[in-house]
């Protein structure tokens, strides 16, 4: 007989829960055996019972396995598979050799002392919990059951144990009675406590026909159905008569009689609900989802509205749901002293499933296997690959976390064709006040594993640090700029004076030259030291007009970061790993819906151009149709243009071939104004030749074609061994500590060696001397 040696991951004391690609086991950890392929079902129970320690005779192990209905390239769904015979366990494993991209087989235990059995006549697949999960029951009390196959459980009310041990069974033995029903739903308590295992729950509906054993099980039936669709009702007990407490705007009706031989059952029943849920908050579907995200942690926020309104049947808004995710995400993760320990094994996931790059710095104890977190850098490679469709720009800015361990955050971002922000880069640190030495960990992280493009314009604050640290030989890869925003802010916290402020702005922002001479000329009316301190800024660095190299593409200021990513303020109150890992998630869903838009652009629209560039060509084109035009030599290179609706008839000059027009507008914004437009049409051009070419929706494809790969489910997340285990700042006591940072490369795997992960490849972070800071009476 053909056999060879099958992986079997065994679980048992926990739940089976249904997850997004089918059933996945929560609330214990596999151990592992390796059997024959041919074995026989009663050989395997045998070795069953001595690997588990249930005692044969005294309890029975029912099988189920985690059977592959669908395999595809980048997806895997399963089915529970019973395990009943030889036959139905040589299919499943059969398994590996069918599919060998699958590399071991699970199978779930249902433990049951044998005197149960003996009592209940009936079939089931496991006893499940309000949320769909499946239980283990290793309760050696008999159990009242009826044709749907109901369970109860009075007393248990943890939420986090879906199984109780057999060591369990004999102290809760006595202490679990029946609870009457209640009257109306909404009741969490009691939706916690019932415990179903019915063929309604996997319906997820109740129906005419459906018998239920008493009248108390029809109440639990119809309370749990309202507590999960968040609708209340009321319940005429005498008449066996349950309606919508919305009863005037709702038709919700069910109906119910006693049978004289087989309990209750439903006569009539009308449904679905029609009118809204009732305060669908998020800590309740936190509570739903939770098993869902631990075996999904990256599914997006619209395929989780998809479950609820397919589970529930009503639909929750995205803010409601975001807020739903991130209290599950934290509650399966832990706090922050939890989470922090938790970070290398969410960064080798990452790693592993979508080629993440990292570098991490972090204070080394005494033990080489633990460590104080300080900070860490991550990109994705989906970005390092999109960037160069991008504009030659890079916008950094930071955002204060709160929390228990307050820090920064660091983010770099571009800007695709229609101006949004693409994400480049993040870093986290525990700083709350950020040196010379971080900015430049930071920028060196940027210019060796996310981009070597020459040419970039890099908009940062006014921060001397930043200033120190892109003025040295190494970091001269970039033409540094700064946010007018923050230097207005800068300007403020010195002068105290709005209207002068207001100045600033009006002055950094005009294209024109002279129009940025008068506003200086007003501020040293009204402050002479003011106009003393802008003149020690040089001019190009801030002001539009003086942008001789045009490289800013009209862009003044990085607070674009925090109006279009409003994801970032809401993640910046959470635990490390929680923030990192909703990065991870809006990152997914960013890339798939903008990919699909520019689809939808290019197909159907036949879009050539970003939507805002030719919208604002067609108001050129529109007012060039009062233009005059002038050649000024025999050559089509030179013109004169003229308003003539204008009281003065403005004039402005435009040189094809340099791609100038006096306006100003062609060179900032690269893509052709009014006065182009009307040359083109003089001399039959198409004026779309003198676009940029980053301006194409082909080009603005290309930002997001990139696929991000699902996350691996929490309980597989392997260990990251080359990582110290790391601490939150201060804990546990700092003796004998070394700064030293890691480095993990682009191609970083959880399984890789330590060669291949960078474990052995630290380097000291902190140099021997700190760049001195430029010396200004005025802090610049």
């Amino acid at each position: 007989m053909d056999t060879r040696k099958v992986t079997v991951f065994c679980y048992w004391n926990g739940c089976i829960k249904d997850g997004y690609d089918g059933p996945f086991y929560e609330g214990s950890s596999p151990r592992v055996i390796r059997v024959d392929s041919k074995i026989e079902l009663s050989q395997l129970l045998d070795d069953l019972h001595l690997l588990t320690g249930f005692e044969k005779g005294k309890f029975q192990i029912d099988l189920i396995g985690r059977y592959p209905s669908i395999v595809q390239q980048q997806m895997v769904k399963y089915v529970r598979l019973p395990i009943v015979d030889d036959c139905s366990l040589e299919i499943l494993l059969e398994v590996l050799s069918h599919y060998p991209s699958i590399s071991n087989v699970d199978l779930y235990l249902e433990v049951k002392p044998v005197s149960d059995q003996a009592t209940r006549k009936r079939s089931r697949q496991g006893d499940t919990n309000v949320d769909g999960s499946v239980r283990d029951d290793t309760l050696g009390t008999p159990q009242k059951g009826n044709s749907n196959g109901w369970l109860e459980d009075e007393e248990n009310t943890d939420d986090g144990d879906c199984g109780i041990g057999v060591d369990n069974a004999v102290a809760q033995k006595d202490s679990r009675m029946k609870k009457p029903g209640l009257t109306k739903g909404l009741r969490d308590s009691v939706s916690k406590q019932v415990i179903f295992s019915s063929s309604w729950l996997d319906e997820r509906e109740l129906h005419v026909g459906m018998i239920f054993i008493d009248k108390d099980e029809l109440e639990k039936a119809v309370e749990l159905y309202s507590n999960r669709r968040q609708r209340e009702y009321i319940a005429y007990e005498d008449r066996l008569v349950f309606m919508c407490k919305k009863r005037k705007i709702c038709g919700w009706v069910l109906n119910a009689a006693e049978t004289k031989s087989s309990g209750f059952e439903i006569t009539e029943y009308t449904n679905p609900h029609t009118c809204k849920p009732v305060d669908v908050g998020a800590d309740f579907l936190a509570g739903e989802i939770k098993g869902l995200i631990k075996a999904h942690p990256s599914l997006p926020i619209t395929e989780l509205s998809k479950w609820v309104k397919k589970e529930f049947g009503y639909t929750v808004s995205g803010d409601n749901m975001w807020n739903a995710k991130k209290k599950a995400i934290t509650t399966i993760l832990g706090d922050l002293d939890k989470s922090c320990s938790v970070l290398p094994k969410l960064m080798a996931a990452l790693c592993s499933s979508n080629k993440m790059v990292l570098d991490w710095q972090y204070d080394s104890f005494p033990d080489p296997m633990d460590a104080s977190f300080r900070s860490v850098f991550l990109a994705f490679p989906q970005s390092i690959e999109g960037f160069p469709h991008c504009r030659p720009l890079i916008l950094v800015d930071t955002v204060d976390l709160s929390g228990k361990y307050p820090g920064k955050m660091l983010v770099a971002a571009g800007l695709d064709a229609e101006n949004s922000l693409f994400p480049l880069a993040f870093a986290i640190t525990t700083q709350e006040s950020l040196s010379a030495d971080t900015w430049r960990w930071f920028f060196a992280c940027i210019r060796k594993k996310v981009t070597q493009r020459e040419g970039i314009c890099l908009i940062t604050s006014p921060n001397p640090d930043i200033v120190a640290v892109v003025n040295e030989p190494e970091f001269q890869w970039a033409q540094h700029r700064f946010c007018l925003r923050h230097l207005c802010f800068k300007f403020y916290d010195v002068f105290k004076n709005n209207l002068m402020t207001e100045f600033v702005y009006k002055a950094g922002s005009t294209k024109y030259i002279s129009s940025f001479d008068d506003y200086l000329m007003k501020i040293e009316e009204m402050n002479p030291e003011a106009r003393k301190w802008l003149d020690q800024i040089s001019l190009h660095q801030w002001a539009l007009a003086h942008d001789s190299d045009r490289l800013r593409f009209g862009i003044m200021t990085t607070n674009l970061i925090f109006t279009t990513y409003s994801f970032i303020n809401k993640a910046r109150d959470l635990p490390i790993t929680a923030c990192i890992l909703l990065i991870f998630d809006h990152l997914a869903e960013l890339f798939k819906t903008r990919l699909g838009f520019l689809d939808e652009s290019l197909k159907n629209r036949g879009e050539v151009y970003a939507t805002h560039v030719m919208t604002k060509l067609e108001e050129y084109k529109l007012a060039s149709r009062t233009h005059d035009v002038l050649p000024l030599d025999q050559t089509p290179e030179r013109f004169q243009v003229t308003k003539v609706m204008q009281p003065a008839n403005k004039k402005f000059f435009v040189h094809c071939s340099d791609r100038v027009c006096t306006c100003q507008t062609w060179q900032v914004y690269k893509y052709p104004c009014s006065h182009v437009i009307a040359v083109c049409r003089r001399l039959n051009f198409d004026h779309l030749q003198y676009v940029n070419d980053f301006y194409k929706t082909e080009s603005f494809r290309g930002v997001y074609a990139a696929v991000y790969n699902p996350l691996p489910g929490v309980s597989d997340w392997l260990e990251a061994s080359e990582v110290p285990r790391p601490f939150p700042p201060g804990s546990p006591p700092r003796s004998a500590v070394k700064p030293v940072t890691t480095e993990s490369p682009r191609n970083n795997s959880a399984k890789a060696s330590d060669a291949n992960t960078g474990a052995s490849g630290q380097s000291e972070t902190r140099r021997s001397g700190r760049p001195k800071k430029p010396n200004s009476k005025y802090g610049i």
